[in-house]
């Protein structure tokens, strides 16, 4: 093994390390929280149809969404679902932050620091309330797909290699069919890519216009139309633009460059759980992940040719910019105001802009690049503190939800085929229930009684329902 494949395996191991810290310190021991149950509910009740194709890409919510289940079918097939899950969730985790490592370095070949702080960044980016929690995963894999489809992009616009261009199109058509996550950005991606050619319309860059024209042509109109449908579960989800939605798009954004946020001041959704992991183990793994950074930090220089100021500036203006978008699409969703799934793909355009600007500040001379590091470190230390923060909250809410579903087994431990369950409870303020919402509920016991075809009905006084008892029965 020779030096340069030494120092990437070390720092592969680094990025693991910061995966391991971030996501997975506890994973195997975490389950489902909320829409992951949904999720993995869905694959198995269609894995049971008898045209199982046709049912794994019916589309999920809105027309696009055709691949949404599909992260959920994989994880279905296997002994341990949730345990699949959190691997996928890691190794999703783990592939954003190389790829936008790649594409950092497809632009700014060279930049050996940049690249790496860029890596780090992104793997310690913690700012949604959804890290650690595989709810997020289907929009984590759609982000995925699109970062790759940037990066083959650019290799076919540097090298002409048109397998490129056809995998770019290919991830771009799987990315949009699964989240559409990546469609606030397809504007400034046309910036990046005409900049990344020079301003000038070659025929590789005419390629791809054409290439990704049509993919999005068709896809921008069924996202209008279902966007603008009152019907439509888009018409639930979103709120009206106003003042109030505004601000919390700048707070959203603000929220990428403010990492002290992310451990100590995030909002909640509901009353903490007791926590399982002490501030002093928080402390230790933050610690522990900033010293492995500056470790391999430490020996990694930008070529000293690579320093083009200019176009680190516009980088970093553009992809900051991108953040902005990102946050801005996601401010009109309901429970954007908790940062819930907001900063998917803002988080990792944020970490791009920081690794450049931080790369190149630290090239104009020794005592800014000193700064520069300990910026960065900053940001990966309280990174990490926010991601072990995230594993102890959704651990402890996950011990509350198996006593509640541990509860219901206890008092059913089987049911007879043809059995209708209705669960009820009293007043749940100030809690989160497994089963707090009734397609929640229904999916929870489709996995517990492992019956497809189970109908169940959760009946909450604070949600208005109930039952009253008729000649016939009951009414509900």
């Amino acid at each position: 093994m020779n030096r340069a494949q030494w120092s990437a395996l070390r720092d592969g191991l680094c990025y693991a390390a910061l995966t391991i810290l971030v996501w997975g310190a506890n994973a195997l021991q975490r389950g489902l929280w909320q829409d992951d149950v949904q999720a993995l509910g869905q694959a198995f009740v269609r894995s049971s149809n008898d045209h199982y194709l046709r049912a794994l890409f019916a589309p999920d919510v809105g027309p696009l969404r055709r691949l949404t289940v599909l992260p959920s079918a994989i994880a279905n097939a296997t002994p341990q679902p949730i345990w699949a899950l959190q691997i996928l969730c890691a190794v999703v985790w783990l592939a954003h932050g190389l790829l936008a490592g790649w594409i950092v370095g497809l632009l700014l070949p060279g930049r050996r620091w940049t690249r790496f702080v860029v890596v780090c960044l992104t793997l310690t980016a913690t700012s949604d309330l959804m890290t650690g929690s595989m709810v997020t995963l289907a929009y984590n894999v759609a982000a995925l797909l699109v970062l790759a489809a940037i990066g083959c992009a650019l290799i076919w616009l540097g090298r002409g290699r048109i397998v490129a261009l056809v995998a770019s199109s290919v991830l771009l058509a799987c990315s949009l069919l699964t989240m559409d996550v990546a469609l606030p950005a397809v504007p400034f991606l046309a910036l990046l890519f005409v900049g990344f050619g020079g301003w000038h319309l070659t025929p590789r860059l005419g390629g791809l216009v054409v290439a990704w024209g049509i993919i999005l042509v068709p896809i921008a109109i069924v996202e209008f139309s279902f966007l603008h449908n009152p019907t439509s579960y888009a018409a639930m989800a979103l709120v009206p633009p106003s003042r109030d939605v505004l601000v919390r798009m700048i707070t959203l954004w603000l929220d990428n460059f403010a990492p002290w946020r992310w451990p100590f001041a995030r909002p909640e959704w509901y009353a903490r759980p007791s926590p399982v992991i002490s501030a002093a183990w928080m402390a230790a793994g933050s610690l522990l992940a900033a010293s492995l950074f500056l470790i391999r930090l430490r020996p990694k220089t930008d070529d000293a040719g690579s320093g083009d100021g200019p176009r680190s500036v516009h980088l970093t203006i553009l992809f900051a910019t991108m953040a902005l978008a990102a946050n801005a699409a996601y401010a009109l969703v309901w429970f954007s105001e908790i940062h819930y799934r907001t900063h998917i793909l803002s988080r990792v355009w944020a970490s791009m802009a920081i690794g450049i600007l931080a790369g190149w500040t630290g090239m104009r001379s020794p005592g800014q690049r000193w700064a520069a590091a300990a910026i960065v470190t900053a940001f990966v230390f309280l990174g990490t503190w926010g991601g072990i923060e995230r594993q102890d909250f959704f651990l402890a809410s996950w011990r509350e939800h198996q006593r509640e579903l541990a509860s219901i087994l206890n008092a059913a431990p089987s049911l007879r085929p043809g059995t209708a369950v209705i669960l009820r409870s009293a007043t749940t303020s100030g809690r989160y229930l497994a089963t707090e919402a009734p397609y929640l509920a229904s999916h929870w016991l489709l996995l517990l009684y492992n019956d497809p075809q189970l109908r169940t009905m959760r009946l909450n006084p604070e949600r208005g329902s109930g039952c009253n008892p008729t000649a016939g029965g009951i009414d509900c």
